[in-house]
């Protein structure tokens, strides 16, 4: 049996935020075709493993969870915050490096004591593990790309300047000997900038869901589903100041997730959930989803979600990165607070506005999002 093994840093079997969701329907499909996962993970950063055992027992997703300390990339970042400093100073900042001596000792002593035939990461962050000074084995490399960091980094104001970070993503992502990414925007990107490489689309693994029989709300239930990161807080603080006060019409506004939190001030229609186990009962409980972000790249998970169950959106240009078609996928878009309250307006008055977006949503789904149409892929990019 062929072994992999992924570098990624939170426990993705906690599906609470969007690339965990990612990863683990990934695992559950390497899983079944017969791979053996083990997970090379970081504790004191975002995940709690007391539980792994009891989560991981049902379906066996993880063979060896192997934990790397996250506070010695922290005190490691203090000890030469004055080489960050200068680079920002020359302009040339490096994207974050979260590799230390310690981390690449263990991930060695790891990867010599098992032979992986593959391994798989999803952040640049920890790519200088498998740099030709660094890793000593013979693994085939294989990256996801989930989102581009650099360009995450520079359009949140964290970095002043953009070259030197995506150098140094550019030069991270050569180490690897294939490039999965879940944007179509990202793989024109980067296989412009690395002709070499092999790169694939492979969007979120999730299949069309069967929604027969399902009837409109009288009262329109409205969604938006978010982890409690600065693009979802960004997003959440700009529907409720800025769109909010444009809906005309009665509707039931639904927020889940730990972004609940950050929702400042009362509304007469809003209902806060912080956690919800049975995403699909809340899915077919629901008419529209709305997706406000200002920011962020990749794919967003829970656009292709609710498309997964033919539900219509409305979403700023953000909403739709990543889909190879930004005009045709049945959302409506809007990056104004006037024209994004136009649309749930539409949407909850036009009975034949909401069929036809839900009509093309199904359409775009089948056609282009579908795990069914990608489905002989995964096994191709592991052979």
């Amino acid at each position: 049996m062929k072994k992999i093994l992924f570098v990624y840093p939170h426990n993705f079997l906690e599906c609470n935020m969007g690339t965990n969701i990612r990863v683990y329907f990934l695992a559950k499909e390497l899983r079944s075709l017969g791979y053996e996962i083990d997970l090379y993970a970081f504790r004191n950063f975002l995940s709690i493993y007391d539980d792994f055992d009891e989560m991981n027992c049902h379906e066996k997703l993880v063979n060896s969870l192997y934990l790397y300390d996250y506070r010695e990339t922290v005190l490691f970042r203090k000890r030469h915050k004055i080489h960050r400093y200068i680079s920002q100073v020359l302009h040339n900042e490096e994207l974050e490096n979260w590799v230390t001596p310690s981390m690449v000792k263990q991930f060695n002593e790891i990867t010599s004591s098992i032979e992986y035939d593959y391994i798989i990461m999803f952040y640049a962050y920890t790519a200088e593990l498998i740099s030709p000074g660094n890793y000593r084995g013979s693994s085939s490399k294989i990256y996801f790309m989930e989102d581009l960091l650099s360009v995450a980094h520079f359009v949140s104001g964290r970095s002043k300047y953009i070259g030197g970070l995506l150098d140094s993503e550019i030069k991270r992502i050569s180490y690897f000997d294939k490039i999965v990414c879940i944007s179509s925007d990202e793989k024109i990107l980067f296989e412009k900038l690395l002709p070499n490489k092999q790169f694939y689309f492979l969007p979120h693994l999730i299949s069309k869901k069967n929604v027969t029989g399902k009837l409109v709300n009288k009262v329109m239930k409205v969604l938006f589903i978010g982890y409690d990161n600065e693009y979802n807080i960004e997003g959440m603080r700009w529907f409720f100041e800025n769109v909010y006060s444009h809906i005309l019409v009665d509707i039931e506004l639904i927020v889940v997730g730990k972004v609940t939190k950050y929702i400042d001030g009362s509304y007469p229609n809003l209902r806060k959930i912080e956690y919800v186990e049975n995403l699909r009962e809340l899915y077919l409980n629901v008419d529209m989803v709305i997706c406000p972000l200002q920011n962020g790249t990749g794919m967003k998970i829970k656009v292709v979600e609710a498309m997964s169950y033919g539900i219509p959106i409305v979403c700023t240009s953000r909403g739709v990165d990543g889909l190879p078609d930004k005009n045709r996928n049945g959302c409506l878009v809007s990056d104004t607070p006037e024209g994004f309250a136009d649309a749930i307006n539409r949407l909850a008055t036009n009975t034949a506005l909401y069929k036809e977006c839900q009509m093309k949503i199904n359409e775009y789904f089948s056609e282009i999002l579908d795990w069914a149409v990608y489905k002989e892929m995964l096994p191709k990019l592991f052979d």
